[in-house]
């Protein structure tokens, strides 16, 4: 019988022991009474029993005997043993108390309740697991770290913040590491906040798919590292010490769990391509537990399918690319494991797989539940012999030591550096596709046989041998036949117009895409190919010794050219590349097909893409001004939420009244359509414009608010395209290198935070003509207007435009006070945005940035704003106000807010110019050199119409007398765009 530390606690501070003690006298909160060790008695004298805060004690003085507190008390005078004398007081106390194993029972009752026919029992049943062996003895997170007994896989869901929900029935997988504690992790968008981490299994994995449209079994935090699963009968031999000989790593927590249960020592993984390093913690914990248990061999176990081809090959696939995947999770597995040496541990690493069988079982749990149902013990004893055979081939399982092999020999168990025989061994598959690639190289089936996809009929190599007399072999170089291969798979020399005159840049192009490569990638790309193809010593040695000398320079100066002139920009259509395909965008929708034409790689967006409408329409009319419909799918993209935060000026306001709902729609659209003008490529010749993001919150000339969301988008448009970023802080007006870090394939400049009085009009040449670049140590180049990058300038202040050519030459974006230094999009949404978001996010990102293109189109063709524009320009009531105090400047504002104050009297009369003057300069002394008599008169009128005050001049005398008057009438309210 055993009760838990925290119950005796509770108990001990519940009891009072005067009550426990016979024969008591005296008042208060000491008692006495004879002591039953030396007999001595009275008042003040004897056995003293106190009980208050924090004590609960006997003590005689006289002879030292103590009891302290009230279990002691029971323990001497009811002669009862400790678990007895707890259970003795808890009862007088009114106490209900469970030892430990009543309380397991208890908890296993619960959890079995709990998840009695639910989709976590069905899971655990499929794998031959019971309640009973998933049970986990683990620490609570309280500061007495009380054990109590779990079961890491429980019934419930998560929502979209990784928040659960017990009543969902999906199945969530507790972590906890291997002293019992709970793994956790930190979110990267609360502030390091640590959530439990928890994975969960989607008991219709249909309802919730990647990027690329397929279903999600089972699913990870978003921005959570990898984690080693711990069964808990490997986290109590690790807590004991115990040695463990061999321990097998696996992919999946409920195949851990069932070998465990047969005591083949087993801890889980989440896929082997998530072998992690030291900084996610992984090698750490197997180091720990290597240590610990003393461990001699680490095997990698993976399924039955280990050295299969993707389930779906399409035509141009690349077929080795999943066993180029294992090879490499096996390879980097042995590497992170050989690094323990460096720490004096010695340890053997091997790779293993389940062998198939007839009843296709493709794990561990799958064979023990069905080849081996009745008879588990032939698997752990299976793994024991096959560890130390001499070929690594079992019954039931095959085990490779791989700790002393190169990468090269690991990649031979894929048969991946011999062509023929990997095409032999996966002919079945191949047959009926179309074609393929291996390494690179474009293949297809004739006659049962692969061979590869020239122009030419004939298939010979590039390389030749003979044998002489004395049988040795020698090869030679076929120069002609080695080019054309290289331009048959795609290598180009491709002029841009950043090259100097006679240079070129390598290139490759793949399904399309050109990427840049080099002359090093010719050839290591010639070499891998030979030491697929052929296994002659003498072809093979030529390569290696002669590769260099055989295609240098000036061979490779043969290579097919062409001209970089395939992504010419079309009125009306924007084209997005996404990973799966391409996106067409007009203004009359969008159209998802393949990709056309070749295509820069970096305009190849990292993700796959799924058309869901986001803003499903935007109507205009000139009464009621712009209407816009969500889809129900849309409302749930954050990144069009924290543009209507942006764009809601009246957050204190409930509801809306029809005026300020109108203004809120416009500053939105005004976003939508500046957005979908920054991505659209093609130019046109009626808005050369920048984009110009501000506060439209008043503040004190050169006094910055920011943090309001401007910079977001910058980076939102980062996410999209290529592009540069300029640091506005830092830039100046004479720097040549502004653009150093553009290049012909940017298409946005990113100009964050500007200065005040930041020269805009130093930009106009790269807003309406060719964009000059002088990249440092590099030559210069022109990129011409049409495909020079759009400007995107955000600015904490008002940019002076005092021109029409500068007006003409600027849209603006207004933003609200929503965000602030106290407040941050994570405060609203629990994450930071990018960097936390889980792939129904990234997809509703995208679909919102494209349609900003469509909606852009459609406010050029159905003339929003006016004709020749598609940006729709917001309230500019703000903007104006903030450009003309900007322009008198904050010294000339409190000057003329006190001294045309109404109280005053200077409304409605001839005032002096001269005294007005000489005014000014006395309350600032030092705008002296700024403030002249000429522009003195250029700040009244700004000011005037800052506060809708009526200017009326009086022309001077012929004289230019300084002293001629002005008249200023009576306040009136100056409206909306006067």
């Amino acid at each position: 019988m055993k009760y838990s530390e925290s119950d005796i606690e509770r108990i001990r501070r519940a009891a009072d022991i005067r009550q426990f003690v016979p024969n008591l006298h005296g008042r208060g909160t000491t008692l006495y009474c004879t002591c039953p060790k030396c007999g001595a008695t009275g008042k003040g004298k004897g056995l003293l029993v106190t009980h208050k805060s924090n004590i609960d004690i006997a003590k005689c003085f006289k002879c030292d005997f103590t009891l302290n507190g009230a279990i002691d008390a029971v323990m001497y005078f009811e002669e009862l043993k400790f678990p007895d004398a707890v259970k003795f007081v808890a009862d007088r106390c009114g106490i209900y108390l469970q030892t430990e194993s009543e309380k397991r029972a208890d908890n296993r009752k619960k959890i079995r309740k709990r998840i009695e026919d639910t989709f976590v029992a069905r899971q655990l049943e499929a794998s031959g697991l019971t309640l009973s062996d998933v049970i986990a003895q683990v620490k609570s997170s309280d500061a007495a770290h009380t054990v109590y007994e779990t079961s890491p896989f429980q019934k419930g869901g998560v929502d979209a913040l990784w928040n659960t929900n017990p009543n969902d029935d999906e199945m969530l997988i507790h972590y906890y590491d291997l002293w019992g504690q709970h793994v956790q992790y930190a979110s990267k968008g609360a502030a390091g906040r640590l959530k439990d981490y928890v994975r969960v299994r989607w008991s219709n994995p249909e309802l919730h798919l990647d990027q690329a449209g397929r279903p999600i079994k089972y699913q990870t935090p978003k921005g959570a590292q990898t984690k080693f699963y711990i069964p808990q009968y490997i986290r109590a031999l690790f807590q004991q010490a115990r040695p463990i000989d061999t321990l097998i790593i696996q992919e999946g927590e409920k195949k851990a769990e069932k070998a465990c249960k047969h005591h083949i020592p087993s801890i889980g993984i989440q896929g082997i391509y998530n072998i992690g390093n030291e900084q996610s913690g992984l090698i750490k914990d197997l180091q720990y537990l290597v240590q610990t248990c003393r461990i001699s061999n680490l095997v990698l176990m993976l399924d039955s399918d280990w050295d299969h081809l993707h389930h779906n090959i399409s035509p141009g696939d690349h077929i080795d690319q999943r066993p180029n995947q294992f090879a490499k999770a096996v390879i980097k597995f042995k590497q992170y494991i050989l690094t323990m040496h460096n720490l004096g541990i010695s340890v053997d690493v091997y790779f293993g797989h389940i062998k198939e069988n007839d009843r296709q079982d493709k794990g561990i749990d799958d064979l023990l539940v069905n080849t081996l149902a009745g008879k588990e013990d032939s698997l752990k004893e299976d793994i024991e012999r096959t560890l130390f055979s001499h070929d690594g081939h079992g019954q039931y399982v095959d085990i490779f030591k791989i700790s002393t092999k190169s990468d090269f020999q690991i990649r031979d168990y894929w048969m991946l550096n011999d062509r023929d025989a990997f095409f032999e061994r996966h002919a079945p598959r191949l047959n009926d596709v179309q074609s393929f690639r291996f390494g690179s190289v474009s293949y297809h089936m004739e006659d049962g046989k692969a061979v590869r996809s020239t122009r030419y009929s004939n298939e010979r190599e590039f390389w030749t041998y003979e044998t002489n007399d004395k049988g040795q072999e020698k090869a030679g170089f076929l120069y002609e036949e080695a080019l054309s291969f290289i331009n048959e798979n795609g290598f180009r020399l491709v002029r841009t117009l950043d090259c100097e005159p006679g240079q070129y840049k390598v290139c490759r192009i793949e399904n399309g895409v050109v990427s840049l490569s080099s002359q090093v990638d010719i050839r290591n790309f010639i070499y891998a190919y030979v030491c697929q193809s052929t296994k002659r010593k003498s072809v093979r040695e030529m390569f290696t010794s002669r590769l260099g000398t055989l295609l240098g320079p000036d061979k490779l100066e043969r290579v097919e050219t062409m001209d970089d002139n395939f992504e010419e920009a079309q009125q009306g259509l924007q084209r997005f590349f996404f990973r799966n395909g391409c996106l067409s965008v007009t203004a009359q929708g969008m159209e998802f097909g393949g990709n056309a034409g070749y295509i820069w790689s970096d305009r190849v967006i990292g993700r796959s893409f799924r058309r869901v409408p986001v803003i499903e329409s935007i109507t205009y009319s000139e009464k009621e001004g712009f209407h816009l419909t969500l889809s129900e799918e849309g409302a749930q993209c954050e990144f069009l939420q924290f543009l209507m935060n942006v764009s809601n000026f009246w957050r204190d306001v409930v509801i809306m009244n029809a005026e300020q709902s109108r203004e809120f729609s416009r500053h939105l659209v005004n976003k939508l359509t500046a957005m979908g003008f920054l991505l659209a490529d093609y130019k046109y010749q009626s808005e050369l414009k920048a984009v110009v993001a501000m506060d439209a919150q008043m503040s004190e000339v050169g006094q910055s608010n920011g943090r309001s969301g401007k910079s977001l988008i910058g980076v939102a448009l980062s996410k999209m395209m290529a592009q540069a970023v300029i640091d506005g802080r830092k830039t100046r007006n004479d720097d040549e290198y502004i653009y150093s870090n553009v290049t012909m394939r940017t298409r946005n400049i990113f100009i964050d935070d500007v200065r005040v009085n930041f020269d805009f009009e130093n930009f106009f040449p790269a807003i309406t003509g060719e964009l000059q670049v002088n990249p440092k140590t590099k030559a210069r180049f022109t990129i011409p207007n049409d495909r020079s990058p759009k400007i995107y300038i955000t600015t904490n202040h008002a940019i002076n435009a005092q021109n029409g050519s500068a007006r003409d030459r600027m849209s603006y974006m207004s933003f609200s006070d929503w965000y602030s230094d106290t407040h941050h999009p994570v405060d609203d949404f629990g994450h930071q945005f990018f960097a936390d978001w889980d792939e129904t996010q990234w997809n509703l990102f995208d679909n919102l940035m494209c349609e900003c293109c469509m909606y852009y189109f459609l406010s050029m063709e159905n003339r929003w704003h006016c004709a020749g524009q598609g940006i729709v320009p917001p309230p500019m009531e703000d903007i104006r106000r903030r450009t003309l105090k900007q322009q008198m400047g904050e010294a000339f504002f409190q000057w003329a807010e006190a001294y045309f104050d109404e109280g005053n009297g200077k409304l409605n009369c001839r005032l002096s110019r001269r005294m007005m003057y000489d005014d000014f300069h006395a309350s600032f002394p030092e705008s002296r050199l700024s403030v002249t008599p000429s522009n003195f008169k250029e700040k009244l009128k700004k000011y005037c119409e800052f506060r809708g005050l009526h200017f009326n001049i009086t022309r001077p005398s012929d004289s230019k007398d300084c002293t001629a008057g002005y008249s200023f009438s009576d306040w009136k309210k100056a409206r909306p765009g006067e």
